[in-house]
Order: structure tokens, then sequence, then C-alpha cells
């Protein structure tokens, strides 16, 4: 959640953690489950859900014919258009390692991108197909007749394809709102599975970025889906120094001095948020060691279950806990990741 410190004569430390966060029915990524075959894939992008309606001010014109709607689909989700000779070398591995890669520290596996596989032939029989939020369109050059290599020279133009021939590093093309507005495209074309399942892999820290950014307002209204809280912030900056945007449906389950603990209980997911701010003493207190400890203070301090002695700790012999080094509005900051659990007792889950 986006938020900002209030000015304050002393500078301080925001350690917030999302102490539990149970999984919601339905997420993909069950242990033991087999990888999706391409088969499986585009047979389940036969049936996509409805295009959504665009108002006159939101449609333009599209390379298909007619006027652009606006593009749907969830957020996460990214759309491979390929040929499936060609999923089946190691182009198929790559994308499947990179962009089905677990999600890091989840109690099960969960993808990082749910994929779905899809033909230019299934893109051209169905125009909703043309009508999702996010593609990653994959071209072997060395095959002119592929339909995959048609379509991308079609769209790119033959000067960057050229291009992508003599210098291997120009090979990636990002492009919006081709068919339909909101839209993100990311090409990549290579000379052979080989040289392309390494620009797959070269290209992906740059494409998860800019797939995250683009998901983010979709992201943000699913977040804020039931309004932003207007009294709750006010409470939180009294009693901790620090301004947040909460979303309506939070309610405080315990807050004193420097401390506010918030609970979400959506049925099948259940989220909390610990929100509290130390003095600003050294650069010492902003590692990852220094935040899982205040965390397990925290948790000692304020989480209980029904079997009496037990409280939250972090889990990190199990799994290690990650830290990121990051910036909100503009200012140093730490993100750590981990799982917790409660002590005498079988409940635990993931935290950031």
């Amino acid at each position: 959640m986006p938020y900002s410190t209030r000015p304050r004569a002393l500078p301080s430390v925001a350690l917030a953690a999302l102490l539990a966060l149970a999984l919601a029915a339905g997420c993909a990524g069950e242990a033991g489950q087999a990888p999706e075959t391409v088969a499986d894939a585009a047979e389940r992008g036969a049936a996509p859900g409805p295009s959504r309606a665009a108002s006159p001010a939101q449609r333009s014109s599209s390379p298909f014919g007619g006027a652009k709607p606006r593009a749907f689909g969830d957020v996460n989700r990214v759309n491979v258009v390929a040929d499936p000779e060609l999923l089946a070398t190691p182009v198929g591995d790559s994308v499947q390692y990179y962009y089905e890669q677990a999600y890091p520290l989840m109690p099960q596996p969960e993808a990082l991108y749910d994929v779905q596989y899809l033909t230019v032939e299934q893109l051209e029989e169905l125009p909703a197909r043309r009508e999702l939020r996010t593609y990653l369109i994959l071209a072997d050059l060395n095959d002119p007749s592929s339909p995959t290599t048609q379509l991308v020279t079609r769209d790119l133009g033959e000067e960057k394809v050229l291009a992508a021939r003599e210098d291997v590093t120009k090979g990636t093309s990002i492009i919006t709102d081709r068919w339909a507005s909101d839209q993100l495209l990311v090409y990549l074309l290579a000379e052979g599975p080989d040289e392309l399942a390494d620009l797959v892999a070269r290209s992906f820290p740059a494409a998860n970025r800019r797939i995250t950014a683009a998901d983010r307002p979709k992201l943000e209204a699913n977040i804020y889906q039931s309004g932003r809280a207007t009294v709750l912030p006010d409470s939180i900056r009294q009693l901790t120094g620090l301004s947040l945007d909460i979303p309506n449906d939070y309610r405080v389950a315990r807050a004193e001095d420097n401390f506010v603990w918030l609970r979400r209980d959506l049925g099948a997911v259940v989220q909390n948020l610990m929100i509290s701010s130390v003095p600003y003493t050294g650069a010492e207190q902003v590692t990852a060691d220094s935040a899982v400890a205040y965390r397990n203070r925290l948790g000692r301090r304020a989480v209980r279950s029904n079997t009496p002695g037990s409280y939250m700790v972090t889990n990190d012999e199990d799994l290690p806990v990650l830290q990121e080094v990051t910036e909100i509005d503009g200012r140093y900051a730490l993100e750590a990741r981990g799982i917790w659990e409660m002590t005498d007792d079988f409940m635990g889950g993931p935290f950031f």
C-alpha cells in the first residue's frame, strides 16, 4: 500500500508486516501439479471472458478494423503467443522457468504469472483473444513461414526485424494498445530456438518490471474495491505518525501507542497488517535481521492463538527471509519477506 511518513522532529523507521495471508481458494500452483501443456492452455484460452464495452472516448482505430475496446484480463496473467513447435524447444522451457517460476516464500507453490498459450490462428479466429491485457509474443526469425514470425514482421516492420537479425540485443520490442487500450505487448525475436531461449532469460527482468507497472492500476483498483477508509488513517497517524491509504474493509484488532493491528476477513482470505514506528538511531535498524527481530517482539507482544502461551514468531529455519532494498516516496526502505508460525500451535503463513 502506498504511504508516506508524516514530517516529524525525529526521523522514524516504519516497520509494517502482513502477518497472515491465507491463500484464496482456486489459486494456481497446487503442490505436485503437472505443468500445463500447450494443448491444455490453448483449450483453456478457447473461451475467454466477454469483452467489456468501451465508451466512444475509450475507443480508437484497430489494425483488425473497427474501434478499439478496453483490454480485459486478470493481473499477473501473461498470454504467450507462439507456434506450438517452437514451445517444444528450449524456448518453452525458458518461458516456464521464468514466467511460471514459484512466487518466493509461499507455503505452497504459487506461479509468478498465470501463463496462457495461444497461437496466431487462435488470435484471429476469436476477436476477444486480441483484447487481453498482456502478451508475450515469441518469433523465430529463421522460420519465415511461421505465422508468429509473419505477425511480428507485420507489427514491427522489416527494419526492426532486420535490426534483430544483425544484433540480438535489439530483439526486444514493446508496444502498447495494439489491439485494445490498456494493453501491453512484449515482442521477442531472434534467430533460432537457442538464441530465442537466451533472449527470454535475458529480457525477463525488464519485461517483469513493465508487466508489474502495467498491472499496478488494476491491482490497486482491486485492493481498494471497497473504497478507502476515511477515519482509520487519522487514528493510525495519531498513534504511529504514519500516513497510509487503507482499504475500507480493514478493522482495528488492537491499537495502542505506536502500534496498530488491522484485520481484513474476506472469508477464503484473511489478512492482517501490523503498523508500528520506532525512532531512527542508525542504519543498522534497516536490515533484515533487525526487521525480523522487531517483528518477533511485536508478535510475542500482540498475537496469540487459542493455545495458552502460544504467540507468533518468524520461521527462518525452514525458509530464509528474503530482503529487497526499495524506495517509498523517494525514501530508502527495506522489504523483508518470509513465513511466520505460532509457537505450540499449527498455524502459519507468509508475510512481508
